[in-house]
């Protein structure tokens, strides 16, 4: 590049970006470039079955809540049932009990407590088994060089084997992250728990332990979409203004303050500014590309808004994606307890998934990020990620947990199929079925592309005119788009409709185009009630034939009608 270039290149960077830079001369960011996880961290993780130990202390808790059955009392220490009965993530009801922790190769028994006990996870509260966070006392030896540890049940997890299978193949892939996790038996207050996965922490010592900064920032994506909102405003100070609200969206783990993170969603809400420069600047491309791969890969889809971290180093710009829970991967929805279950439309499996999230939508625009990310999935597939390596690992977990899984308490809890209790030929052949989950992951989403993407639905209802209204749908390959349009008080939508219009377009009776909005104007022949419900449903097709729903979904009696919408007459 000529210099005179260059020195306009690095002006038009100004622009966009701003003029202070976030780099300081004086400081290093402890990443620079591709991550590179701290191998060596992962040297001692264990290949057997371990044990720990949670006993519950002879002294009352020093910790105070509620009783669970009567949150409204006055507290008084926490108990093993508070702990067990806490069902909701969301209220403020959050019980700790001060436990004796003891574990393979670490005790600390000289003292009256030495840990916190508390439930983790969010669907699995409603679980029989639990799963659990121990957070050691600060004046007591680190386990392993970690504090907060981590007992994850993978309840619905038929195989039990998802989540170490996948963070085991992360410390092998270059650019990505990974955690260092182990089988363990869990006993506590004398009761076998039977199989648990520890996964680590992400937390200050997950960043000591490879040599990054403590300080770094770190955050865990809870609702987080990639744009701002008023929930994430932050005072002159750069801390949130609601920190409550703040972490309901995304939770400041690590890190003083978030002048960062709001930096980069600005850069993002700039539609002038061209993505591949917003990406370059703020992310590193290979990585992010390499998330986005192994979700597909693996089948992760919950990966959206949630299920993954960011790490941004302390006086760098750059965020990197790091990978977080993957039990619900590996084609989980083909469990023998799912058959049937149709809790995820077909669009999950390409990139439409990822289509409401304003950085992956505007990434994926470009064919050249979509053939990017097309190489780098076969690069992990046939590199990384091969049948052979995936049937190795399995087989050498089979032999190490079967003892456990066969015998109770798992043997009563693990997911079944119609016969109402699992067998060892279910759980054997689950296990064994996953390389092939693999391929048709692989498969299926070759199988959504040229598909017109996922758009929302909205209907309005004023002086006994209707407005039925719906996004554009994308079509990436610039095919010509037509909508059909239903309107009825049947959720199945099959008879009595009151629209039921197919090929419209900006040109049709009816319609007008505003922007990327279309809107379908029509005044009803009935008068509808207050309360009275109706369901919606536009469909898109290019003019290849491909079809795409809306992300609209309708769930009754566990049963999910994508691509719907659900109207309550006010």
């Amino acid at each position: 590049m000529k210099k005179a270039n260059l020195v306009l290149f690095s002006f038009i960077l100004l622009l966009f970006f701003g003029c202070e830079s976030h780099n300081d001369a004086k400081h290093e960011p402890s990443i620079s470039g591709p991550l590179k996880d701290n191998q060596t961290w992962f040297d001692d993780e264990s290949q057997v079955v371990t044990s720990a130990t949670v006993t519950l202390s002879s002294l009352p808790s020093s910790s105070l809540c509620a009783p669970y059955d009567n949150t409204t009392a006055p507290l008084r220490p926490c108990t093993l049932d508070d702990v067990l009965h806490d069902t909701d993530a969301f209220d403020d009801y959050s019980p700790e009990l001060s436990v004796i922790f003891s574990a393979t190769g670490y005790s600390e028994l000289n003292e009256d407590t030495n840990a916190i006990l508390k439930q983790k996870g969010k669907s699995t509260r409603s679980a029989p088994q639990k799963s659990y966070k121990i957070k050691l006392d600060a004046n007591v030896a680190l386990y392993n060089f970690q504090r907060r540890l981590q007992y994850n049940k993978q309840i619905y997890d038929l195989t039990r084997i998802r989540n170490k299978l996948s963070f085991d193949f992360f410390q092998e892939i270059p650019n990505f992250g990974s955690l260092k996790t182990s089988f363990v038996q869990l006993t506590i207050d004398g009761e076998n728990q039977g199989l648990y996965t520890k996964v680590e922490s992400y937390d200050k010592e997950y960043l000591v332990n490879r040599g990054y900064n403590k300080d770094d920032n770190l955050y865990k994506a809870e609702e987080f979409w990639f744009s701002k909102t008023a929930a994430l405003n932050l005072n002159s100070d750069g801390k949130p203004m609601d920190i409550t609200e703040f972490e309901k969206i995304i939770d400041p783990i690590r890190g003083e303050e978030q002048t960062k993170l709001l930096e980069m969603l600005s850069a993002l809400e700039n539609l002038d500014t061209d993505i591949d420069l917003i990406v370059d600047h703020y992310f590193n491309r290979d990585n992010y590309l390499t998330w986005l791969a192994i979700n597909i890969i693996l089948g992760n889809v919950d990966t959206t808004t949630q299920n993954y971290f960011l790490l941004n180093p302390l006086h760098s710009d750059i965020f990197y994606f790091l990978p977080w829970d993957y039990d619900g991967a590996w084609g989980w929805n083909l469990q023998v307890d799912q058959v049937g279950n149709n809790i995820y439309p077909e669009r999950v499996n390409g990139i439409a998934r990822y289509w409401d999230s304003p950085l992956h939508k505007r990434f994926l625009s470009k064919k050249a990020n979509r053939d990017a990310l097309d190489a780098k999935i076969q690069f992990l597939r046939n590199n990384y990620l091969t049948d052979s390596k995936i049937e190795e690992k399995i087989a050498s977990y089979k032999l190490l947990i079967k003892p456990y899984i066969l015998s109770v308490p798992d043997m009563l809890y693990l997911p079944h199929g119609s016969s109402g209790v699992s067998t060892e030929v279910e759980w054997n052949n689950e296990c064994d079925a996953l390389p092939a989950r693999i391929a048709n992951n692989i498969v299926l989403y070759n199988n959504e592309k040229g598909k017109p993407m996922p758009f929302w639905q909205l209907v309005t209802y004023s002086d006994g005119i209707m407005q039925l209204i719906w996004d554009k749908s994308v079509d990436l390959e610039g095919d010509p788009v037509t909508y059909s349009l239903q309107l009825g008080r049947d959720l199945n939508l099959t008879s009595n409709l009151l629209v039921d219009a197919k090929d419209l377009n900006e040109n049709s009776d009816n319609i007008t185009l505003s922007g990327e909005t279309f809107t379908y104007t029509f005044r009803p022949n009935v008068v509808f009630s207050s309360g009275e419900v109706l369901y919606m449903k536009v469909v898109s097709k290019d003019s290849a034939g491909n079809i795409q729903e809306s992300f609209d979904v309708v769930e009754e009696n566990h049963i999910f009608y994508h691509g719907t919408l659900k109207i309550v007459i006010p």
